[in-house]
């Protein structure tokens, strides 16, 4: 994906009074933003699989995608704890664990969910 693959466009649509700005990735309709209402920006997101929309608040829907990348950033490695990582798949790439051993990697696996996701 590179900058090359988009396309933006201001549009007439028969649906909306107001021009609209329509968002093309590989020459696929990907995102269109209007502001029917003065100040008032709402994002369409496009689904290929029916030929739907989903139409959000454009604020909002911001805000949810930038959470989004914030949760996932906090999953990001720092370069030592990559190397450690990789470190360890290495260690265990053919490992057979006991029954005992099985149990306490259970654990371990539950208590990074809770600390991650609850």
């Amino acid at each position: 994906m590179s900058r090359e693959d988009f396309r933006i466009m201001i549009a007439d649509v028969p649906d909306k009074e107001e021009s609209v700005c329509e968002i093309y990735y590989k020459n696929s309709g990907w995102v269109q933003i209007s502001v029917e209402v003065p100040n008032e920006f709402v994002i369409a997101f496009c689904n290929k699989r029916d030929g739907n929309y989903w139409e959000l608040p454009f604020d909002e829907a911001i805000e949810i995608i930038q959470e989004a990348k914030e949760h996932l950033a906090k999953l990001q490695r720092t370069p030592e704890e990559q190397a450690e990582h990789e470190a360890w798949v290495k260690k265990y790439k053919n490992w057979k664990p006991t029954p005992e051993e099985r149990a306490d990697y259970e654990a371990k696996m539950e208590a990074q969910r809770k600390k991650y996701y609850d």
